[in-house]
């Protein structure tokens, strides 16, 4: 894995019920209210349901010398589905962690079954069960490795990242 953001998710947070999701940008919105009192703390969700469909993407195995996100995007496969059981699984990064993290909103998507999944390109649902953490702490491990002692961490991907992520400016 070259980079994961990983908590402990709280399950005895309250379920709240999410209705009539369209696609992303609505299910960004329906998600607005919930992190709009501290957009500098950190958020996870999971979001079950069927999930009228789902569209991912998926990239290959990498293998050393590792390729840069844009790069290994260029092959990547993408997937849709009708009618699928899951959860999406998301996390809210906050602004200032830009460069070390995608602020916003990053959302994957896990079926039920285990068969499915990938990052999230477009989804539609009627009816979804939302759990929302707060995570108010955050940790950073750094590789120890020849490879991250030399990587230049001062270039600017910020326009391969966009292309690759979706994101709007």
């Amino acid at each position: 894995v070259a980079f994961g953001t990983v908590a402990k998710f709280d399950e005895s947070v309250p379920a709240v019920e999410l209705r009539g999701i369209a696609d992303i940008e609505a299910m960004k919105k329906a998600l607005a209210p919930y992190v709009e009192g501290n957009q500098n703390i950190f958020y996870m969700i999971k979001a079950t349901g069927e999930f009228k469909t789902m569209h991912v993407r998926s990239c290959f195995a990498s293998q050393k010398p590792y390729p840069t996100l844009s790069e290994v995007a260029k092959d990547q496969r993408e997937f849709h589905f009708a009618n699928t059981y899951g959860t999406v699984i998301a996390v809210w990064c906050p602004r200032y962690v830009n460069g070390i993290n995608l602020p916003g909103w990053h959302f994957h998507y896990l079926s039920g079954d285990k068969t499915q999944g990938g990052h999230i390109l477009g989804l539609s649902a009627d009816h979804l069960t939302l759990k929302i953490n707060q995570i108010e702490r955050f940790d950073l491990t750094l590789p120890r490795n020849p490879e991250f002692a030399q990587r230049d961490l001062c270039e600017d991907l910020s326009a391969k990242t966009a292309a690759v992520e979706g994101v709007k400016k």
